[in-house]
């Protein structure tokens, strides 16, 4: 695939006429999703038939409303917001996981890789104010929502994470916690290189990340071996939902025995706290000799037959998956809320918070795989800032108001409320948040200071690089939170970061999207 190629937006037409009844909501629809998630990746063209005759007769088209997909008809008729997501990411997702560029991505891990080294083991703290530590919570929402949106969305965090592997901190972490890594004979430095990971992913003060409780060897053989984590960050209080859920991981850990080794290396998370399991275990096989990366992607087989798992409500196959993570994301938020009231501990012999060095290392390998993770990340974000927890606490405070909301300033006001309520300062996913008025009524900006996903990740250190804005999951909330108040979701696009060189990340707020595109 060229480079044009994965440049290119994916290209929608809209066929319509004035005494079309059922256009309008399939206009909004539209509108929807070319304005908040996926407008980087999205161009639409909105097609009057009673004007244009002739486009309509070029494609075929008999009756409105039409959609076509790069001139592929994907809808007729009455389509609602879920469904043309469902139809457009089943196109992009496909190029994400094909593709593998490497561009940026190297450099940005070793920003990443050092400000991590430098915080964890000459403690030069990256959030003055609030310290380098984030409630687990916070590491969960990004992963749980990415899982949600597509079946495929798996691979490509197993990708991503392999990618971590090999260029970011764990290799180097390695040699600290065992030595004997450097072993020449290649078994035994295998078998040294699964001692360093199981410390690794054990509670241990010389790499204090916190990403697991305790990790073992519980086999090996040759080049065969399994690991077995509790605890570990991503599931800790999570319910079955009949698939593993540590894709990442499994990619990570791949990706750092490739760099020990030198060969290629598949891991399979065989069991998961997502499948009921009481802990995670991770299969890992070397392919000695073989190239890295060229080892086979493999994940285990789920018998649907023996799913312990229970649908809610009436829904069709389709939707069983969706709904199943939506219950997910709720109850592990849930869960996490009670642990930061100290009432219920995720992790009964740990702490419940995590360097914030795994949650950017999730962003940074994901962000610059390539230009259609970013609207990935917008997404999964918006998803969760629309069905995601703590919309009691805007309710509670619209109760004060007189609905709707019609002012993008007032809601903007609103939104600040929320995210600086004290249940969400405890998690240390940043400290402050500013509100800026924009040039008129319908653009306002919000600051968000030592933000987690980004603090400490200065991309412009080089004098030459112009940096990169990397809270696209964090624009996305911001859009899907204020969707909750405002008839139209506004467009939420991150103008500084952290990864520009500025000490806060800013988010200008632009009132609705309405696309006026003519055909030519």
């Amino acid at each position: 695939m060229s480079e044009e190629d994965m440049q290119s937006k994916v290209r929608l037409l809209l066929f319509t006429s004035p005494t079309c009844f059922a256009c309008p909501s399939v206009e909004h629809v539209v509108e929807q999703v070319a304005g908040t998630s996926l407008k980087n990746l999205v161009s639409v063209t909105k097609v009057d038939i009673t004007e244009e005759p002739e486009i309509a007769s070029q494609y075929n088209v008999m009756s409105v409303p039409v959609i076509m997909m790069n001139d592929s008809v994907i809808a007729k008729g009455m389509i609602t917001e879920d469904d043309i997501k469902d139809k457009l990411w089943s196109h992009i997702l496909p190029l994400m996981v094909a593709t593998d560029k490497k561009t940026q991505r190297k450099e940005s891990m070793m920003v990443l890789t050092k400000n991590t080294i430098s915080s964890l083991i000459s403690q030069n703290i990256v959030r003055k104010t609030i310290g380098d530590y984030c409630h687990i919570s916070v590491y969960q929402q990004v992963v749980l929502s990415l899982l949600a949106l597509d079946p495929l969305v798996p691979q490509l965090l197993y990708q991503s994470g392999r990618e971590l592997g090999i260029y970011g901190a764990d290799p180097y972490y390695l040699t600290v916690l065992n030595p004997n890594v450097q072993a020449v004979n290649p078994e035994e430095r295998f078998q040294e290189v699964l001692i360093a990971l199981a410390k690794l992913y054990s509670h241990n003060n010389d790499i204090p990340i916190y990403q697991a409780t305790h990790c073992d060897i519980a086999s090996i053989e040759n080049y065969k071996a399994t690991l077995r984590i509790h605890d570990l960050c991503t599931v800790s209080g999570v319910i079955n939902v009949g698939e593993p859920l540590c894709h990442f991981t499994a990619g990570k850990i791949a990706g750092t025995v490739e760099a020990m080794t030198g060969s290629a290396t598949s891991v399979v998370e065989t069991k998961c706290k997502g499948l009921g399991d009481p802990y995670c275990e991770f299969e890992i096989e070397v392919f000695l000799g073989k190239e890295p990366g060229k080892a086979p992607y493999k994940v285990k087989e789920i018998d649907e037959s023996k799913k312990n798992i229970q649908y809610l409500g009436d829904l069709p196959k389709s939707e069983y998956r969706k709904q199943m993570f939506f219950e997910l994301i709720h109850e592990t938020s849930q869960n996490g809320f009670e642990s930061l009231l100290m009432t219920n501990a995720l992790r009964p012999n740990d702490v419940d918070y995590v360097h914030i060095s795994i949650l950017q290392q999730q962003i940074m390998s994901l962000k610059f795989r390539d230009k259609f993770c970013g609207a990935l990340l917008y997404s999964a974000g918006r998803e969760l800032g629309v069905i995601g927890p703590g919309k009691t606490i805007i309710y509670d405070v619209l109760e004060e108001e007189s609905l709707p909301i019609e002012s993008l300033k007032k809601a903007v006001e609103i939104l600040k409320l929320y995210l600086t309520h004290p249940t969400n300062i405890l998690k240390r996913e940043y400290s402050f948040v500013e509100v800026i008025d924009g040039e008129d009524e319908d653009e306002m900006y919000i600051r968000i200071y030592e933000n987690a996903y980004s603090s400490g990740i200065n991309l412009t250190e080089d004098g030459e690089s112009k940096g990169e804005t990397l809270c696209d999951f964090t624009s996305g909330y911001i859009a899907g939170r204020l969707a909750l108040l405002l008839k139209d979701p506004p467009i939420v696009t991150e103008t500084k970061c952290h990864g520009t060189g500025y000490n806060y990340c800013e988010f200008r707020i632009e009132k609705g999207y309405s696309f006026e595109e003519d055909m030519h």
